[in-house]
């Protein structure tokens, strides 16, 4: 019986890995990796087979028209190095060449929202939500057709 089973699952990784790498398609791994970091990944091919597409919260789920890859990186007060994270997390911001959509700054407490915007398009195609506050820091990015209108209005 453990023979089957050990086959079974060789089959699925062998299937899972021709049709994605998925550990080079993790856009924040680096972060994801430092211990305290709580994070949440939804693989193509999950969204391929309906997980996770209507549940991302944050008001996403309107403005979400096709989801293709979806992240999560979150520390709370527990984690030692949450300023590593948020610096992991910028620097790839920053290398990914989004613009700014919106940035609120309350008290001690920053959300800065980002897309990048294929010209031609009403879409974006990637959105990144960073929320910094003083004993917790988190990043949503999503890579899909996103409708901004709507991610701004539920922000706003």
């Amino acid at each position: 019986m453990k023979k089957i089973g050990l086959l079974f699952m060789m089959a699925l990784i062998a299937l899972i890995g021709t049709q994605s790498c998925i550990a080079q398609s993790k856009v924040f791994k680096e972060a994801a990796s430092v211990e305290g970091v709580t994070s949440v990944y939804i693989s193509p091919m999950l969204l391929k087979l309906g997980g996770g597409s209507k549940d991302l919260g944050h008001g996403l789920d309107d403005a979400v028209k096709e989801l293709k890859s979806f992240e999560v990186i979150t520390t709370e007060e527990e984690c030692k190095d949450i300023k590593k994270v948020a610096d992991i997390c910028r620097k790839k911001i920053a290398q990914m060449g989004c613009e700014i959509l919106m940035e609120v700054n309350e008290d001690n407490d920053k959300v800065k929202i980002y897309a990048s915007v294929p010209e031609g398009s009403e879409y974006a195609d990637q959105l990144i939500i960073e929320v910094d506050e003083p004993k917790e820091y988190t990043v949503i990015y999503v890579k899909g057709k996103i409708d901004l209108a709507k991610v701004v209005k539920d922000k706003g």
